[in-house]
């Protein structure tokens, strides 16, 4: 049946109740194709589909049971025998029903079809950098007094306006700089179709070395050397001649030909050095080499020859000090299906297990002259002083160089009797290795998807059993000046040390030590992660036609993590030492919080 006033396509009508139709240009209506029709369902039921319906959740269709080949009529089994599975080639790979909010939403996904992804995949290479903790404490013992303390035993003051003088003074550990240590991180894993998945990470950060150097610091300050020796020859006046070192400064001149083992010491100090006069004489060598760096607190632990609990060696050659470390870990991850799904958030529980693995090491290296050098001192300032005017940074003396011990008199440097070999050298390296394994847990979650921009980031709380081993060693760790004592009433003076003889000519030598410890304990630990996908490559030239960048972003991301109960190298370290009666530094574990920064950038596949 055509209607009036149309034109009918086909030719031959039909009801409107049975064919629908559209107008077309020239005023007739067509019929619409049945194959034209099919094609949407075809394609719905070869890819996935999630329908929202209001009713209530549907039940499961029961086809009929199948008994020897052939249906029975009554739909009710044998007890012989099993109904066939409810499988079809027809259901779906993943069908979820769901109540979200009085309205009940099903997510269904076959297993067939081009478009199928039963999980999806993901992996990240990062380039890390990564800020750790700074070493605790004071650098030595506890509770030794100062090395002002013993060099004023009246507490009268050494030299004038004192009050602030910074004197051979017990240095923190918190001097040293702070480590920035580089590395690399692998992670990656897969979400399955209902939100839950599998996250692992493995990162290892390079090892890296932080160090202060004290006679660096001060070198700073002053002039550099050749323009000092120039303005002396030349009685500060500038002629801008050259001035040639021939290699050689007044550190090596003293360790090498002043104080070298096998040389007898010049006691006058008037000697000019051969090799090079312009450097001047011993004592104006000397006068510029010392310097007040710093001291190193000692405990005796135990002495019969002085009534202190123990004394401040002063360095005044060298003393640099330096922390080490390295660490790597690996961890993996159960996550679960979302706790909380809507509005472009996602959060789900995830629970796994971490190994973590630190090495960290605290090193100081330090050299002293055995001299004893006064004139700034008074009438209190034991024989085995080195005193230093106060620090100013005004050159009193006039030799271009202030703050030396001939700024304000005339000093004259003194060596002890039957010494060969008039420098100690010191060292000591404490070396913490910890072994961190156990269980964690936490939530995961994912904030929006704008523009293709994915932020996520996690929450953890790890429990782990904590391995650690402490090795301590070294050598001339001690008082090797010794400290003035009730006077002998023959000679004058009596000399208390603890140490054996310092030369290391031959070898390490009996005041060598080495310890180590061994402990098991419970440490915890609080990690917060953010990480950002951006979909930049797709939009620079270049890399948009990589085929290695296909499905990438760049990832950027910020992770802290701290772990307590970490034993910290430099605190670790019992500074007690009396060589001669058998006392040596040993490791006494002391922990605190082991703390990162760690900033990634890196590429992200999605698969």
């Amino acid at each position: 049946m055509c209607i009036d006033g149309f034109k009918c396509a086909s030719g031959r009508g039909k009801p409107l109740s049975q064919e629908p139709r559209r107008l077309l240009k020239d005023g007739s209506m067509r019929i619409r194709h049945l194959l034209t029709s099919a094609v949407p369902v075809m394609v719905m039921l070869l890819t996935s589909l999630s329908a929202q319906a209001q009713y209530g959740m549907p039940s499961p269709s029961v086809g009929p049971a199948y008994f020897n080949g052939s249906p029975g009529s009554s739909g009710v089994a044998p007890s012989q025998f099993r109904p066939s599975p409810g499988i079809s080639p027809f259901d779906h790979m993943f069908d979820q029903t769901y109540n979200s909010n009085g309205m009940w939403f099903r997510n269904q996904t076959n297993g067939f079809g081009p478009f199928n992804h039963p999980r999806k995949w993901s992996f990240n290479v990062d380039y890390t950098r990564t800020k750790t903790r700074k070493l605790a404490g004071y650098i030595g013992a506890d509770n030794v007094q100062t090395y002002l303390q013993q060099n004023d035993p009246e507490n009268d003051g050494v030299v004038t306006d004192d009050s602030f003088y910074p004197y051979f003074d017990a240095a923190p550990a918190s001097i040293i700089p702070q480590l920035t240590n580089s590395g690399i991180r692998l992670s990656g894993g897969f979400d399955n179709i209902d939100g839950s998945g599998f996250m692992f990470r493995a990162g290892w950060m390079a090892e890296r070395t932080g160090t202060f150097n004290a006679r660096a610091a001060e070198q700073a300050k002053r002039v550099a050397l050749a323009d000092t020796l120039r303005m002396n020859r030349t009685g500060f006046r500038e002629d801008r001649s050259g001035f040639n070192l021939n290699g050689l400064d007044d550190l090596f001149i003293t360790e090498t030909y002043l104080l070298a083992p096998g040389t007898v010491f010049d006691t006058a100090g008037n000697q000019i050095f051969a090799r090079a006069p312009s450097f001047g004489t011993t004592f104006d060598i000397l006068d510029r080499t010392v310097m007040n760096l710093y001291g190193l607190p000692i405990q005796y632990g135990f002495n019969n020859l002085s009534p202190q609990q123990g004394s401040t060696v002063p360095f005044d050659l060298q003393y640099l000090v330096e922390h080490r470390l390295q660490t790597l870990y690996a961890d993996g991850d159960w996550a679960f299906a979302p706790i909380l799904d809507r509005r472009g958030l996602t959060v789900r529980p995830i629970v796994g297990a971490r190994y973590t693995y630190i090495d960290e090491g605290f090193g100081f290296r330090g050299a002293s002259t055995l001299l004893s050098y006064a004139g700034n001192g008074d009438n209190d300032t034991p024989i085995t002083g080195k005193v230093f005017p106060v620090k100013n940074g005004v050159d009193e003396d006039g030799d271009g160089i202030p703050d030396n011990p001939d700024e304000e008199a005339a000093t004259t440097f003194v060596a002890p009797i039957g010494v060969d070999g008039l420098v100690a050298y010191s060292h000591l390296n404490a070396d913490v290795r910890t072994h961190l394994a156990g269980p964690q847990i936490g939530m995961q979650y994912e904030v929006g998807d704008r523009s293709g921009v994915r932020i996520s980031g996690a929450t953890r709380l790890g429990a782990f059993a904590n391995n650690e081993t402490i090795t301590v060693s070294g050598d001339n760790i001690g008082d090797f000046i010794g400290v003035e004592v009730t006077p002998d009433p023959i000679t004058g003076a009596n000399i208390a040390t603890d140490m054996f003889d310092t030369n290391i000519a031959n070898g390490p030598t009996l005041n060598a030590f080495r310890d180590t410890r061994r402990s098991t304990h419970i440490s915890p630990m609080f990690e917060q992660t953010f990480n950002a996908d951006i979909p930049l490559f797709r939009n620079v030239p270049v890399l948009k036609d990589m085929w290695q960048l296909d499905d990438a972003k760049l990832n950027l991301g910020w992770t802290f993590v701290a772990i307590g109960e970490v034993a910290d190298p430099q605190e670790s370290v019992n500074w007690t030492s009396s060589p001669i009666f058998g006392i040596t530094p040993t490791a006494r574990p002391e922990r605190h919080t082991f703390y990162q920064n760690t900033f990634n950038i890196g590429i992200n596949w999605n698969y």
